[in-house]
């Protein structure tokens, strides 16, 4: 192709009443035809639907591969399966199947010099808690907590004793036990054993948040952080058993938690799901997932 390209002179236009002599007229050579570039971007443009078509490919490619990779992570259905078992009880060797959960029993009310002892030994008991979290990380550590596990225990026993109070059950791991058909029918005609209990367990819900990410968990072996981690799982289900039972009002004199406490119990609930999965992944913890999806999901799905 010419570097230069000659502008053609204008062709004469015959008049309107001139005939035009078709035969005679001038016919340009092959390299006339080859200096008239009609569309100079012609080229480029099709250099260009060429190297958008391969980006094109490239990305669908690398959607595929992506698609691929997904479809095979979540095929792989272990990965999401519990990991814990909620018949392997806290601190007994005895499977949870030996007990029988009764929901035909229901306390009385405490009178109130039980209620003033049972608020002081509450109040004892989470200040003395609290007490062995900080010695845990001041200068006393012999005095405060070995581990996770056993500030775990500590709060499972208050929880049960507070429990027992409102619904006469000692053990809170039988909930796990409770029956599909257990309604708020059931406790018709009950009388109310409420006196602010819940208050308790709403703290004990937020104070055991606080305290997870005072223990590391990343230099424990294995199968003692599994111990550990199992145990918070199934305190974590407990708590929500039993706020979903005090959201519903399945308890006795079918008392319902108040609007405002309902708030409080959303807002632990969702920092718990939020920050769990936080403290896992900071402390390279992976796995868990499908205990992670049930941190509160009754109680959320109750105050949603």
């Amino acid at each position: 192709m010419s570097d230069t390209v000659s502008t053609p002179h204008t062709p004469l236009h015959p008049e309107a009443d001139e005939e035009v002599d078709i035969d005679h007229i001038k016919e340009l050579s092959d390299e006339e035809m080859l200096d008239l570039e009609l569309n100079p971007d012609l080229e480029e443009d099709e250099k260009c639907l060429n190297d958008e078509t391969k980006v094109a490919n490239g990305k669908k490619g690398e959607k595929r591969y992506l698609d691929d990779a997904i479809e095979g992570f979540y095929d792989d259905s272990d990965y999401f399966e519990p990991r814990i078992d909620l018949q392997s009880p806290f601190n007994s060797a005895d499977k949870l199947s030996g007990i029988q959960y009764n929901d035909s029993i229901h306390p009385r009310r405490l009178s109130a010099s039980q209620q003033s002892k049972f608020i002081c030994f509450c109040d004892a008991k989470l200040m003395n808690i609290q007490r062995k979290v900080v010695q845990n990380r001041g200068l006393n550590t012999s005095a405060g907590y070995a581990n996770l596990l056993d500030l775990t225990l500590d709060l499972k026993r208050l929880v049960d004793f507070i429990w027992f109070s409102i619904d006469g059950c000692a053990n809170t791991e039988v909930l796990f036990m409770e029956k599909p058909e257990h309604t708020k029918k059931d406790y018709t005609g009950t009388q109310s054993t409420n006196f602010g209990q819940t208050h308790y367990l709403i703290r004990i819900a937020d104070d055991f948040l606080d305290y997870l990410d005072k223990f590391s968990l990343e230099e424990l072996d294995s199968n003692t952080r599994s111990s550990i981690l199992s145990r918070v799982f199934k305190f974590l289900m407990i708590m929500d058993k039993i706020f979903a039972r005090i959201i519903d009002g399945r308890v006795p004199g079918q008392v319902k938690l108040s609007v405002t406490d309902r708030v409080r119990v959303m807002g632990i609930a969702e920092r718990t799901r939020y920050i769990i999965p936080n403290i896992l992944e900071t402390q390279n913890i992976s796995g868990y997932h499908y205990e992670l999806s049930k941190i509160y999901d009754e109680t959320l799905d109750r105050c949603g």
